[in-house]
């Protein structure tokens, strides 16, 4: 299985999650995704490719036309990655620092990681 990383990042392409998102809870035929989208057919391809690279759809053949599906293991695995995060912005208690931890942060409060050095 790809790992969640390369999942997410297969997913930060807008053309690949409409992808994802339209074959929610079906199986389409790589045509009916072509016809959707205003992209050449090696582009939509392309895409494809990326997204069976990291695992998120399966394929099938049926002649010479070309299924996908969602790999509903894949989608799984990002939703449990994501589980632990609240809506409501907490973290739950057994996975937030403790109050040593959060004094000792060379981080100053407000900032975030990406700023600091």
């Amino acid at each position: 299985m790809a790992s969640v990383h390369e999942q997410l990042k297969a997913l930060g392409d807008p053309i690949r999650l409409d992808i994802v998102k339209m074959l929610a809870g079906k199986e389409l035929c790589v045509c009916e995704i072509i016809a959707a989208f205003q992209v050449t057919q090696p582009t939509i391809s392309h895409h494809l490719k990326v997204l069976r690279y990291a695992k998120l759809v399966l394929d099938r053949k049926e002649g010479k036309w070309i299924y996908y599906r969602l790999n509903n293991e894949a989608i799984a695995a990002i939703t449990a990655f994501f589980a632990p995060l609240r809506a409501d912005g907490e973290v739950p208690r057994s996975n937030a620092c403790s109050q040593e931890e959060f004094s000792a942060c060379p981080i100053p409060r407000g900032s975030t990681s990406s700023n600091a050095t």
